[in-house]
């Protein structure tokens, strides 16, 4: 990692570098007509009227149209990003924090002008959690509104649904959420990317975090989605010897006892979880009631965030059990302090988890944009792999491989603690 000193010059030159380009189509402009003002200038006194005349003429067609050359296609007077989010369903509470990071970059844009003096426009769909109407939603961004870019959708299960489409619409998708490893396989070298690292790295996290502390006898408990299969099958990776009982359950349920009374039966020191908001307060709830809290309980990103302690069952589960994992900006990154200060301004509080990687994810694909000078999905495409090579975002630097994933994660292992009668997340370390 360099200084933060060498980090904030990158910044200042990456920042000099995007207005170099969003005004450098008026360039052929000024090149035109400095060199037909001269032209008519030379000629003779008694015509110099004339030649000036003409010679500012000829310079500003030939430099409009130099210019036109330089940005063409035209971008439109109204540049539209589209986004999809879970702001109902399970992850309703997480979706409507997550958007915040959205709109923060895109109202921060437009407040200097937009992308080459033309406007921002944020369409946002909520996908309700579900699978199926992300793919409806997406089809209403990219066919009704005419949208060349998505930001999102939050669930691996969401942009696997839409992946396909996405691909054959030539639209850049951007997930600042989607974590599940088959992403990577299923669309490599495409349309689509995260800004957050794969699940790779976190089940290896989780794994690695319970082999070191000892763990013999490890319950999983997880989704049975592409999020919680994708870590749990990352996990077994590791700790498949250690491994007693491998549960799948199902969220909509919402009562949990019979796969509790599975994990009490297994008699585990230890229990890999990974859930959502919703599904993981009932879980945490049942857990208390039928006397699991002795075990610990090692958790994925999914059930961190304050909605988590609005079950005060749940909470006290959280601070006497479970420990966990979730991705966070390089340690002692000055450019997330920025972003967090920017955050705070805006809404009154501390990012909550994944508005960073909105943030980025928006900012890059407003950076491509005007990199480009283009508003189309294969030269959006494009532009975000080489913006990416130089972005330094509230998460660090976010170069994305040749299947559009990051090629760095850290992920920060956090506990629950109660202090002067109110719940809160605590840092306990980092991994690596």
């Amino acid at each position: 990692m360099g200084s933060g000193k060498s980090r904030g010059m990158s910044n200042i030159i990456l920042a000099v570098l995007i207005v170099l380009i969003v005004i450098s189509g008026v360039g052929g402009y000024y090149a035109g007509y400095n060199s037909g003002y001269q032209a008519g200038s030379s000629g003779m006194s008694e015509v110099r009227q004339e030649g000036y005349k003409e010679g500012y003429d000829k310079g500003y067609a030939e430099g409009y149209q130099a210019a036109m050359k330089e940005v063409a296609p035209v971008l439109p007077n109204e540049i539209k990003i589209g986004c999809i989010m879970s702001l109902s369903g399970d992850l309703g509470p997480m979706g409507q924090e997550i958007l915040k990071g959205v709109k923060l970059a895109v109202e921060e844009v437009n407040a200097r002008g937009g992308i080459r003096g033309r406007p921002i426009k944020l369409i946002v769909e909520d996908d309700e959690t579900s699978d199926q109407k992300a793919v409806e939603v997406a089809k209403k961004l990219v066919e009704v509104d005419g949208v060349q870019v998505i930001i999102g959708p939050m669930t691996s299960g969401s942009l696997r649904a839409i992946g396909k489409y996405v691909n054959e619409k030539k639209v850049v998708t951007i997930s600042p959420t989607a974590t599940a490893p088959y992403i990577t396989t299923l669309f490599p070298d495409d349309y689509v990317f995260r800004t957050v690292g794969s699940d790779t790295l976190q089940g290896k996290a989780l794994a690695d975090i319970i082999a070191k502390r000892g763990y013999k006898r490890v319950v999983t408990l997880v989704l049975n989605n592409p999020y919680g299969v994708g870590i749990e099958e990352e996990a077994k990776k590791i700790i498949s010897d250690r491994i007693v009982l491998s549960i799948r359950y199902d969220p909509s349920k919402m009562d949990f006892r019979s796969e509790l009374e599975q994990v009490k039966a297994a008699n585990p020191d230890c229990v890999l979880f990974v859930g959502y908001y919703q599904s993981g307060k009932v879980m945490f709830r049942q857990a208390l009631e039928l006397g699991l809290q002795s075990i610990t309980w090692v958790c994925a990103e999914g059930v961190y965030g304050e909605p988590m302690f609005e079950d005060p069952m749940a909470a006290e589960f959280m601070s006497i059990a479970c420990i966990g994992t979730r991705p966070v900006a390089p340690i002692g990154s000055p450019s997330y302090e920025l972003f967090a200060k920017k955050f705070k301004e805006k809404y009154g509080e501390e990012p909550p988890m994944y508005a960073d990687t909105a943030y980025d994810a928006t900012m890059m694909v407003i950076m491509a944009i005007a990199y480009c000078g283009n508003y189309s999905g294969p030269a959006i495409r494009e532009a975000l792999k080489i913006v990416s090579q130089t972005y330094m975002g509230a998460t660090g630097y976010k170069i994305f491989d040749e299947n559009g994933d990051q090629y760095l994660q850290t992920y920060e292992i956090w506990g629950v603690v109660k202090e002067d009668g109110k719940y809160k997340f605590v840092n306990i370390g980092y991994w690596p």
